[in-house]
């Protein structure tokens, strides 16, 4: 999905049949250009290559992305597989709006969790709405870590910012000389933040959720 500022995608079962374990993680695509490409590009078959109008060089791995998220239990990022179903809700030309189902995925062994989540990302901004009901065999309520990649563009240190008191997570990755510079950014509810984390993979936004309650966040690029 893209608009006129930004652009991502995220995985489905067929990707995970081909390149198992795959991930549940949100990729993004940088943009020179205010109209769509993606889809165009994709079908050249090089679209890790800039070909004047944007590329994709985020590597989302295993990764949570710019946005994923896992359920955070004993220190550890419990995460689902790709998507199992979506619907879309509107396909432009002022919104793109979808929904997508995660199947059930185990958190340690002592319960199991599974999700909605709607997309929305309008013309203007570099933020998709979010919006994520994550059901469970479980009353007791739920540490969500809302990620964004570490080492998504190229090896190195790059700038966090944890901002707790405003529910901002964002991260500046490490300058590449031929792409430049790569920010992501999640934004919640500070009154949800339990917590800031962090994991091989991740930098982490802890919220908590209770089962069966839509919540709302914002992720950018």
């Amino acid at each position: 999905w893209e608009n006129d500022r930004t652009a991502h995608r995220i995985y489905g079962p067929a990707l995970e049949m081909r390149e198992p374990p795959s991930s549940s993680g949100i990729d993004v695509w940088v943009k020179r250009v205010r109209w769509p490409f993606m889809d165009r590009q994709l079908k050249t078959g090089t679209y890790h290559n800039d070909q004047g109008e944007g590329m994709d060089c985020y590597n989302v791995g295993a990764s949570r992305g710019d946005g994923g998220l896992g359920i955070w239990q004993d220190n550890k990022l419990w995460v689902s597989r790709n998507f199992k179903t979506y619907k879309i809700i509107k396909n432009g030309p002022d919104v793109a709006s979808f929904q997508v189902d995660y199947a059930p995925w185990p958190v340690d062994v002592s319960r199991k969790v599974w999700e909605t989540r709607t997309f929305t990302l309008p013309l203007g901004t570099n933020f998709t709405r979010l919006v994520s009901t994550i059901n469970s065999d479980k009353s007791e309520s739920l540490a969500v870590g809302i990620g964004l990649a570490k080492h998504a563009t190229i090896p190195g240190k790059g700038v966090l910012l944890a901002d707790k008191g405003n529910g901002v997570l964002a991260y500046w990755e490490p300058t590449d000389l031929v792409h430049g510079t790569m920010g992501t950014a999640i934004v919640v509810d500070p009154s949800m933040v339990v917590g800031i984390a962090e994991d091989a993979d991740n930098y982490l936004m802890l919220v908590k959720v209770t089962p069966g309650q839509p919540f709302v966040y914002y992720a950018g690029a």
